[in-house]
């Protein structure tokens, strides 16, 4: 039976609830979970998601949130949830040599609005960002998000693209995000770090 929403303190206990898979999963998983950029849109529900699920599993495991954290709360919320947080600017030089060295790296970090008038920050977010962090990370496993805007675009009577359908990235924040794929794929490639790409 489908329970409505009512509030946005219901939503997010609903996002962050784990399934059965995600509890075995976190007790299957070797190392800690270190999420970069993790004060968007989707981090902060899957910060908390890990945490009930490792908790469920009963096990010790660290779940760390990189963000600037240009709002208080968000950090204090994910403190108060057993979080950890680093407030890092991850494109200042030198920041990401001081964060811990973790197993198992989600990359959320990224710039999509705004692009106009400053392509030079969504291509320094989304392309040179991710070549920085995969050499960071080389020894970890990476999980990164990805958009299905790398795909072109196709007509509503086709039903979309599927994963076969060659990329073909329309605009500036498309082809950066094409970049951060390909930055994630060359670590790979050059150190062989497992690397997983989630195209959204």
């Amino acid at each position: 039976m489908m329970t409505s929403i009512r509030t946005v303190a219901e939503l997010e206990e609903r996002l962050s609830r784990p399934t059965t898979a995600d509890v075995s999963a976190m007790a299957e998983l070797d190392g800690d979970l270190l999420i970069l950029g993790a004060g968007g849109k989707m981090g902060p529900s899957l910060a908390a998601l890990a945490r009930r699920a490792a908790d469920q599993a009963k096990v010790e495991k660290r779940i760390i949130a990189v963000s600037r954290f240009a709002d208080d709360g968000l950090r204090e919320l994910l403190s108060s949830q057993k979080i950890e947080t680093i407030a890092c600017d991850l494109l200042e030089p030198g920041s990401l040599a001081k964060l811990p060295d973790i197993k198992n790296i989600i990359f959320m970090a990224a710039r999509k609005f705004g692009t106009t008038g400053s392509a030079h920050l969504t291509w320094a977010m989304n392309t040179h960002l991710p070549g920085l962090a995969a050499e960071r990370y080389r020894d970890s496993r990476i999980v990164t998000f990805s958009t299905g805007n790398v795909y072109p675009l196709q007509a509503v009577r086709q039903g979309g693209a599927v994963e076969s359908t060659a990329v073909d990235p329309q605009g500036e924040y498309a082809q950066s995000a094409l970049g951060r794929e390909r930055m994630f794929e060359y670590g790979s490639h050059r150190w062989g770090t497992p690397v997983t790409i989630l195209r959204l």
